[in-house]
């Protein structure tokens, strides 16, 4: 069994008691259904009969009515089982995709930091979305059509095959035809949809980047080079999956049922005519072949979304299965956060990067690098230490190796003495508060923004944190203080804003660790002093690790560190690296050089 059907089947059986009463009702609702075409039968031979006496007694005319009054009955009955069992499929179809979008969900909050630097934002959230959709679709599909039309069809064969034999195989013969040619059109173009999906994918993906970036389109002419580029991506898309359309179409066209229809129907007029069948007989037997070629039908209508949603829950398994590099330990270590002390050391770390360089034929090829090799320090309780280099010298990597957002390739990194793959990762990341350069802010409430930091937190708690970092007096003069929207990415706010309600919410976590991540440079001067107050709130007592390209938020530091390459190049307090690093010394000329000679 496919992977994909599998998993449909586990989502059934989940809901095994509302599965098991939507069987029940469509076992009745069929029987229902088989009930009818035998009607039919009755009614045409009584009324063929009457017709050809050119009277119809007391006891025919009873039997008609009574068969009249028994259809209506079936027909209601059949009709509340069907708007049952429908709602029941719709509504085990919408646990379902409740199931696979939380599942989903909870995956992408688990993935590694690096794996989604490797894709398009936009690419996972599809992925999930699309299998929220195919998931209820797929089980609609095989709960409200597929299962009726076999409960339907191996009924219908029963009771044909009483009526005659030799119509009923008549009618079966074309089946393995009709089946042969519909595998054969799904197998020859799977891959074919299965390409067609990345160009929806390349689609969807620019559109994501340019309502993300609409600040650069806003800012710059030429409305029609934008819409260009889109236009590209959809045509490219819309004309693939025509073209294939048309190619599914042929599966519908050349759909055996009209031929099972006719040598019935022609099979079945000579019976009559020799006396072998009667006229009631033969409707009947058409009304029957209605059910036994259901199933062709419905392949032959499906057929195209079918395949794509399938393609989308096998997706979906793919990112289930993703293996997370970064891994919860067995038997974790429980330190409270007021017993930690914050002393950090990195012994002989080294960390190697893959980065995808092409995919070809699903086979992702990449490429190694060292962002790090074979680094060591140690930074003491309550100790301020800064890490300076040019771009791309390993400052980030730190960073994200020590909050855990990857781990060493080698050595390790300790907290407080213990090799930091010991601890539970969200106990261990609540020992830390971080400031970025950008921070995620949300749209939401402020409050709401700030308690991402402490979701338990009182509104007083929250208050007092905004204080502490010069955020309050701001926030008051906002429409509704506290309770004000900020926008998609804090769009309502300045940079200097932002950044305090970054701090804010560090704040709220009461760390023993502190991160800054260049937590200033993109401020001027008046801005960057506030901010600089409230981080010097934040760092107090707790120990600091400070990423700097402005050498002069850093000259105060315990100890500054260079990294170049990699590597640590050489480390001491400010005024021992002018005297004994010229690379330090070059980098404070160049920032204060020409400043000063103006």
């Amino acid at each position: 069994m496919k992977p994909y059907l599998r998993y449909i089947f586990k989502l059934i059986w989940e809901q095994k008691k509302m599965f098991l009463l939507l069987l029940g009702l469509v076992v009745f609702e069929t029987l229902a259904r088989l009930g009818q075409p035998y009607l039919y039968k009755i009614l045409v031979d009584n009324l063929a009969n009457g017709l050809m006496a050119r009277v119809f007694d007391s006891e025919t005319a009873r039997v008609l009515v009574e068969v009249v009054a028994a259809w209506f009955c079936l027909s209601v009955i059949n009709n509340l089982l069907n708007a049952e069992t429908q709602y029941l499929g719709w509504e085990i179809g919408n646990v379902a995709s409740q199931v696979v979008h939380l599942d989903g969900y909870h995956k992408l909050l688990q993935l590694d930091y690096y794996k989604h630097t490797q894709k398009h934002s936009s690419q996972f959230a599809k992925i999930v979305d699309e299998a929220d959709t195919a998931s209820w679709e797929m089980i609609n599909w095989w709960l409200n059509r597929f299962l009726p039309a076999a409960l339907g069809f191996v009924g219908m064969i029963a009771i044909a095959i009483t009526v005659n034999i030799q119509m009923t195989l008549l009618s079966l013969a074309v089946i393995p035809p009709g089946l042969i040619l519909i595998i054969t059109i799904i197998k020859r173009n799977e891959e074919e949809q299965h390409r067609i999906n990345k160009l929806w994918n390349l689609k969807h993906e620019h559109l994501s980047d340019q309502v993300t970036n609409i600040i650069t389109y806003k800012l710059n002419q030429d409305e029609e080079r934008f819409l260009d580029v889109q236009r590209g991506y959809s045509y490219s898309a819309s004309d693939a999956q025509r073209a294939l359309n048309k190619k599914w179409r042929m599966a519908s066209m050349l759909n055996p049922d009209v031929l099972a229809r006719f040598l019935v129907m022609g099979l079945g007029v000579f019976m009559v005519k020799d006396g072998k069948i009667t006229i009631g007989s033969l409707f009947m037997f058409m009304g029957l072949l209605n059910e036994i070629l259901a199933p062709l039908h419905l392949l032959g209508d499906i057929l195209p979304q079918y395949s794509r949603r399938a393609r989308h829950i096998d997706r979906f398994l793919d990112l289930q299965n993703e293996k997370s590099e970064v891994k919860e330990p067995e038997k974790p270590v429980h330190i409270k956060l007021e017993n930690i002390k914050g002393r950090i050391e990195f012994r002989d770390v080294s960390f190697s990067y893959r980065e995808v360089e092409s995919v070809e034929n699903d086979t992702v090829v990449v490429k190694k690098g060292f962002g790090l090799e074979h680094v060591s320090f140690t930074v003491e309780p309550g100790q301020h230490v800064a890490l300076v280099g040019h771009s791309g010298a390993g400052k980030s990597t730190i960073v994200s190796l020590i909050t855990r957002l990857v781990d060493p390739t080698d050595g390790q990194i300790l907290l407080d003495g213990k090799d930091i793959r010991e601890f539970a990762q969200e106990e261990y990341r609540s020992f830390f508060g971080t400031v970025l350069q950008e921070h995620s802010l949300y749209n939401e409430t402020i409050a709401q923004n700030i308690a991402y930091g402490k979701f338990d937190a009182s509104r007083e708690d929250i208050v007092s944190a905004a204080r502490a970092a010069q955020a309050h007096d701001f926030i008051e003069k906002l429409p509704k203080d506290y309770d004000t929207l900020i926008g998609e990415r804090g769009v309502r706010l300045s940079g200097g804003e932002k950044q305090r309600l970054a701090i804010a919410r560090a704040m709220l976590k009461r760390p023993k660790v502190v991160v800054l991540d260049e937590p200033t440079s993109a401020l001027d001067s008046i801005t960057e002093s506030k901010v600089q107050k409230a981080l010097t709130a934040l760092v107090e007592g707790r120990t600091t690790l400070t990423i700097a390209h402005r050498l002069s938020t850093v000259r105060n530091a315990d100890i500054i560190i260079i990294i170049n390459g990699g590597k640590i190049l050489a480390k001491g307090s400010h005024a021992q690296l002018l005297h004994s690093c010229g690379e330090y010394r070059e980098m404070v000329d160049l920032q204060t050089g020409g400043f000063l000679s103006e």
